[in-house]
């Protein structure tokens, strides 16, 4: 446990795009002092809560996770391990951050998809896919394949449903796999593997958190057809321009807010993360039976991740999420809207090479490379891939074409690539796609995209959501193209040494 260094990373990770909102919140677009004490206040909140959370989750939930998916390996019992990894995968989605804020967003914009509903679908599309994962590598199955089932099952679906929960369902795939998820997921397919121990085991250590990205895109597709037969129609959803979360700025005080948000973030966190702990406590009495000392950490982990979780959501309600809607919406306001595009590029790239989960993965890759796939290199890519993103997401906002134009072409380049991509590349391409779309996409991306969204006057709900959408989807793209220049050097390098 080293609070010191998880302290640096999240300085790392929140601390650019303090620069950025300051440095434009006091020049081209003055948001006003109250909105940026509030801000550098949120700021606080969640570099501190990100701090204790990422050093909760290193110590009790991937560890837990990493000594589950041993376990369920070794007792060789097909089903308690289907089982397992669909109900581990559906309680540890409930208490992912990222897609609390999301859900929150997306009912206080749309009025008529409650967060709740939303959270649960998300949450059983993310079971199923980490169990269908889980039988991905016991059963070898090709990795291809089931992307491509997974993805025509998407589109297909997605086709037939309304637009708004066209981008809310592919924001959901990006935003589930976040700080929570991913450490576990990963923890869990690496204890799989691990214990698998053949040839491929390795290269199939990778992968997991792409699969587990397509359970959330069709669990709010027919969470749309649900929700559209109830209302009778589609067309009832109403959209609320100005979202509830900007009046973090006109609060009545600090204190009164804080008073307010801790004591009811604390219930609702405790409530996210018990089911998750109950379940570890059940491997521990019956199966697991972890030295007391090495279990005594694991809770204490929980603990920590329980106190980080509240000061992160206290943090993104009084600064972040308003803050960001508010410099959306002030940068939308002006004559000249086309600042948006080259603003969003800079913010993409700088969030993305400070996401905490991108960190880890990339030195993951570059530890079980050997060193042959380059931490920058990958970091460097992903920043350009994510880029392009939200700089095409605020041509969207701007001129307000569908999000088809954008999504069908991404997926399809991603796909054909699978075809002549090496292995490993395309399952880096795909957990890099989820783990791109971390806390600060969901908080501030998203509540700038919006903001925006309302200032040139179009449809929040289907021109602002589908950011966190393409955030996750650039790199599957620029992640595989990687790989094809790797493969290309790596086979001239042979034919230069058989020479």
């Amino acid at each position: 446990m080293n609070l010191v260094h998880k302290f640096k990373e999240t300085c790392a990770a929140v601390l650019p795009i303090c620069a950025i909102v300051l440095l434009l919140g006091t020049t081209i677009v003055p948001l006003g002092k109250e909105l940026l004490s509030l801000f550098c206040v949120g700021s606080f909140f969640l570099i501190i809560g990100l701090t204790i959370f990422l050093t909760g989750a290193e110590l009790g939930i991937v560890t837990s996770g990493a000594y589950v998916g041993a376990h369920l390996t070794r007792s060789r019992k097909m089903p308690l391990i289907l089982i397992s990894g669909l109900v581990i995968g559906f309680l540890i989605t409930i208490a992912e951050p990222d897609l609390l804020v999301l859900g929150n967003q997306v009912e206080t914009v749309t009025k008529t998809i409650p967060a709740t509903s939303m959270i649960l679908a998300v949450a059983v599309g993310v079971g199923i896919f980490v169990a269908i994962g889980l039988a991905r590598v016991l059963f070898q199955i090709p990795y291809r394949l089931i992307l491509i089932a997974g993805y025509i099952a998407v589109f297909a679906l997605a086709s037939q449903v309304s637009p708004v929960f066209v981008a809310i369902s592919f924001d959901s795939g990006g935003a589930t796999t976040g700080p929570m998820t991913v450490p576990f997921i990963i923890a869990l397919g690496v204890g799989v593997s691990a214990v698998r121990g053949d040839k491929n085991a390795l290269e199939d250590s990778f992968g997991y958190t792409g699969i587990a990205s397509i359970g959330p895109i069709l669990a709010v597709v027919i969470l749309g057809f649900i929700l559209a037969g109830n209302a009778g129609a589609t067309g009832a959803l109403t959209i609320i321009a100005h979202s509830a979360n900007s009046a973090g700025a006109n609060s009545n005080g600090i204190i009164a807010q804080l008073s307010r948000d801790i004591p009811q973030n604390a219930r609702n966190v405790f409530v996210a993360l018990s089911p998750l702990y109950a379940i570890i406590l059940l491997f521990q009495v019956f199966f697991m039976r972890l030295p007391r000392e090495l279990f005594r950490r694991i809770s204490l982990g929980f603990l920590y991740a329980w106190i980080g979780l509240i000061l992160f959501f206290v943090g993104t309600e009084i600064g972040f999420v308003p803050t960001g809607k508010a410099l959306g919406e002030a940068l939308g306001a002006l004559n000249n809207k086309w600042i948006l595009i080259p603003v969003g590029c800079l913010l993409g790239a700088v969030v993305v090479c400070a996401e905490p989960d991108v960190w880890v993965l990339t030195e993951q890759v570059e530890e079980v490379s050997g060193g042959n796939i380059r931490k920058n290199v990958l970091l460097m890519t992903l920043a350009l891939g994510i880029a392009l993103a939200v700089g095409l997401s605020m041509c969207r906002v701007i001129f307000g074409f569908s999000i088809w134009y954008l999504l069908v072409p991404f997926y399809s380049i991603a796909i054909a690539l699978t075809f002549v991509t090496p292995r490993l590349f395309t399952a880096i391409a795909f957990d890099s796609g989820g783990v791109a779309s971390g806390p600060m996409a969901s908080t501030f991306l998203l509540s700038f995209t919006l903001g925006a969204s309302v200032a040139v006057g179009g449809n929040p709900a289907t021109d602002g959501f589908g950011v966190i959408a393409m955030i996750a989807s650039t790199p599957l793209v620029a992640i595989q193209l990687l790989g094809l220049l790797y493969h290309r050097r790596e086979t001239r390098a042979l034919k230069g040494g058989e020479k």
